[in-house]
C-alpha cells in the first residue's frame, strides 16, 4: 500500500539495473535500468483498484540520472547523462537500455582500476512519491581498461563432425567483440588450415570472409537484464554476431591437420589486447579414410599439397586474392 496524508495513494518508484562490466574513458557505457512502481491504490473505489485502471498511485515520466564514483558512496559523483523512464503503473515495472559516453579522461579523485555507477530515479522531484529514500540504485562496479579499442573473437565454430580431407562444408561462425569500443566495418574472418594450432607462414586461408557489421562493445552491453521483449535478433546492444558461409572444401592433403578461424588475419583492426598467433575454435581434420571419396563434397577439390591453399599462394607471401575459376580461396562478403 502506499496511502498518503493527502488522503490519497502515491507511487513508489524503486531502481536497479546493469552495466557494462569493463569499460575505458572516452568508450561508451551500456547501461540497463529497471524501474518498478510498487505503488498501488488504497481508495475503496473498485474501479480504480481494476487491472488497468487509472490511479493516483500511477507514476508519470520521470527523470533517470547516471552517475559515476570513485567509490561505493555517492561522494565526487560525476554525471555521464540522463533519460526519461516512460509513465509506469502502478505495481508494474519498465526495463530501458541506454548507451553513454564516458569522460575522456579519468575525473579528478578516480582510482585508473575501477569505478561505480549509481542510476537515480526522480532525483529532480517532479514525481510526487510516498518515499524518496529508495530512488537510488546500489553501486555497479566497472572495471577500467587502458584504452578504448575492440577485442575480436571467433567464439563458435559450427561444422559437421568428423571432417575429412577434400570435404566441403559451409562453416557457421559467431564472432564477439570483448572489448571497450565498436569493431568498425567490415571484419575480416578467416578459415584456416594448419598443420599445427597456430597461424603462421605454412598455414593456409580455406575461405576469407568480409563481415559487414559494426559489433557493440562488452561495455555497452550489460551482462544482465535484458527481459524477454528483447530478443537476441532485435537486440541493438548485441555484441555477438553469427553468420554462415558459402560451400568450401578443405585442402585434400595431408591426411590429418587443424581447421580454426582467425580474425583479421592481416591485422587491420588495433585491438584491446591482440589474440596469440594460434587459430579459434580449433577443430581437427582426418586422419585420411585411406583413399576412400571424401564424404559430402559438392564441387571439386583442393588439387594442391597441403600447406598450399587452393591458389598457390601461402599465407604469408601475398595476401589471397578473388578467383573467378572457382579453384581459388573463397572470398565472401556476409551481410
Amino acid at each position: 500500500m502506499a496511502f498518503s496524508p493527502l488522503g490519497f495513494s502515491l507511487p513508489d518508484l524503486t531502481i536497479t539495473g546493469s552495466v557494462g562490466t569493463r569499460a575505458a574513458w572516452g568508450g561508451p557505457l551500456g547501461v540497463i535500468a529497471t524501474v518498478v512502481n510498487s505503488g498501488s491504490s488504497t481508495i475503496t473505489n473498485p474501479l480504480a483498484q481494476a487491472p488497468g485502471s487509472v490511479s493516483t498511485a500511477d507514476a508519470p515520466h520521470s527523470l533517470v540520472s547516471v552517475l559515476i564514483t570513485p567509490r561505493k558512496s555517492l561522494r565526487n559523483a560525476v554525471s555521464i547523462g540522463s533519460f526519461e523512464a516512460p509513465p509506469i503503473s502502478q505495481n508494474s515495472f519498465e526495463q530501458i537500455a541506454e548507451s553513454f559516453t564516458l569522460p575522456s579522461t579519468a575525473p579528478r579523485g578516480f582510482r585508473n582500476g575501477k569505478f561505480f555507477v549509481h542510476l537515480v530515479v526522480n532525483g529532480n522531484g517532479a514525481v510526487l512519491e510516498s518515499n524518496t529514500s529508495n530512488d537510488i540504485s546500489r553501486p555497479l562496479p566497472v572495471t577500467v581498461a587502458h584504452q578504448a579499442l575492440p577485442e575480436l573473437r571467433a567464439t563458435e565454430l559450427s561444422i559437421a563432425p568428423n571432417l575429412q580431407p577434400g570435404d566441403t562444408i559451409a562453416p557457421t561462425i559467431t564472432l564477439t567483440n570483448y572489448g571497450t569500443a565498436y569493431s568498425g566495418s567490415p571484419i575480416q574472418v578467416a578459415l584456416v588450415a594448419s598443420t599445427t594450432p597456430n597461424f603462421t607462414v605454412g598455414s593456409s586461408i580455406v575461405a576469407l570472409y568480409s563481415v559487414q557489421v559494426n559489433l557493440p562493445p562488452a561495455s555497452a552491453v550489460p551482462p544482465d537484464g535484458i527481459i524477454t521483449t528483447f530478443s537476441q535478433t532485435a537486440n541493438p546492444l548485441d555484441n555477438s554476431f553469427t553468420f554462415t558461409g558459402p560451400a568450401v572444401t578443405l585442402p585434400t592433403s595431408p591426411t590429418k591437420y587443424y581447421l580454426g578461424v582467425v580474425i583479421d588475419p592481416y591485422g587491420k583492426i588495433p585491438q584491446l589486447n591482440p589474440p596469440a598467433n594460434a587459430l579459434q575454435q580449433i577443430r581437427q581434420v582426418g586422419p585420411g579414410t585411406g583413399g576412400l571419396p571424401p564424404a559430402g563434397v559438392v564441387s571439386t577439390g583442393n588439387i594442391y599439397p597441403f600447406p598450399f591453399p587452393a591458389s598457390g599462394v601461402a599465407i604469408g607471401v601475398v595476401p589471397p586474392s578473388t578467383s573467378s575459376s572457382g579453384t581459388g580461396t573463397t572470398n565472401s562478403t556476409i551481410q
